[in-house]
């Protein structure tokens, strides 16, 4: 069916939109962290750009910010009006900082950064889900072997937390974490 306005075309380039995401995001906070040290934009630049041509190799990647990308932008909406909402109402900007938690905003900073874990999740549980709990290939999970009962959502996460692939991953992760914080020591 034709229709007037139609975003099918723009899946096609959704790798380009993710790839200038990722390498926004990712310059963003090394200059911000300054994980590299002080003026050092070119080298933040290169392994931004490096990290996000990388990502759009993994699939799954793509698939996740893409899941995550709505609900991100509903949430960078939803706090905009929070913050605007009052001063249409003839608030000052110093009355709704003072509002959120002060100059610090740490309350603030704790419920952006626990609605952004709670999109990763999201999204991670849709990528991973069923499939997870249904995978044969190393006998781990199968269908029967699901827990069941008044604990399933509880005794399934705790099989999938614990399991050995999952362990794996957060000690190579923990691994290569340490390599990078000593191999970039003044």
């Amino acid at each position: 069916m034709a229709t007037p306005i139609s975003t099918a075309l723009l899946d096609r380039f959704a790798v380009i939109f993710i790839v200038i995401f990722l390498f926004a995001i990712l310059y963003g906070l090394l200059e911000v962290v300054h994980l590299f040290g002080d003026d050092k934009k070119n080298l933040h630049a290169a392994i931004a750009a490096m990290i996000a041509l990388l990502a759009i190799l993994s699939a799954d990647l793509i698939f996740m910010i893409k899941t995550m990308l709505p609900w991100i932008s509903l949430m960078i909406v939803f706090f905009f009006f929070m913050h605007a909402i009052p001063m249409f109402m003839g608030l000052k900007q110093d009355e709704i900082i003072t509002f959120m938690g002060g100059q610090k905003r740490i309350a603030t900073v704790g419920w952006v950064f626990g609605a952004m874990l709670f999109i990763v999740l999201y999204a991670l549980g849709t990528m991973y889900g069923n499939p997870l709990l249904n995978e044969d290939t190393s006998g781990n999970y199968t269908g029967n072997e699901t827990a069941s009962g008044d604990n399933a959502f509880f005794g399934n996460a705790f099989s999938i937390v614990f399991n050995a692939k999952v362990i794996g991953l957060f000690v190579f992760m923990l691994i290569a974490t340490l390599a990078i914080q000593f191999l970039t020591r003044d």
